[in-house]
């Protein structure tokens, strides 16, 4: 049985899995064409018009808060981890066997909202290469983007309860109780 390295970020108000991008293309090879070239993929979960938007108003982070809103799945292509997060990243790394990492993967995919050609719906990009995807699942207070990185790490095997992981501390001391310190910079 051989090792896979999962990630695990916390970047400011967001936490992210960053996982090996051949294990997310070899389930969704709609990826293939944009991020098959990657080594890794910075996957996260939010609220479909406030993360990633531009122009994040308060009044958009308090509808996505207070009102059931749709969601998106973020995806950012990384060759190099030091250097392609930025740098107020915290970063921390996780080994997982193979067939984790498989049940992770497909975790992750079963997010993506494909349409009826079974193909993915950009919502936007940033100007970093992140691509924004239409995405299953409903965003509210109880439902946040580091809830859904608590149940990828669950997915993982670490003892957590996403319910519990509102805010990214919350989620980030889970890690740490875990016995994962974050890797030095």
């Amino acid at each position: 049985m051989s090792d896979a390295q999962l990630h695990f970020v916390r970047d400011g108000i967001h936490t992210h899995l960053v996982l090996p991008a051949a294990s997310l293309c070899a389930l969704m090879p709609q990826l293939n064409p944009i991020f098959g070239s990657y080594q890794w993929l910075r996957i996260g979960w939010g609220d479909y018009h406030y993360y990633g938007n531009e122009q994040q108003t308060k009044l958009m982070g308090l509808r996505a808060l207070m009102l059931p809103t749709s969601s998106v799945v973020a995806l950012l292509g990384i060759d190099d981890l030091r250097r392609d997060l930025t740098e107020d990243a915290v970063l921390y790394s996780i080994s997982i066997s193979d067939s984790v990492m498989d049940s992770l993967a497909l975790f992750v995919s079963r997010y993506f909202k494909l349409d009826k050609s079974n193909q993915l719906t950009r919502v936007r990009e940033r100007a970093n290469g992140e691509q924004f995807f239409k995405s299953r699942g409903v965003y509210t207070i109880a439902n946040t983007c580091n809830n859904w990185t608590s149940y990828g790490l669950r997915t993982a095997g670490l003892n957590l309860n996403p319910v519990f992981n509102i805010f990214p501390s919350q989620v980030e001391r889970s890690v740490r109780k875990n016995g994962y310190l974050p890797l030095e910079p």
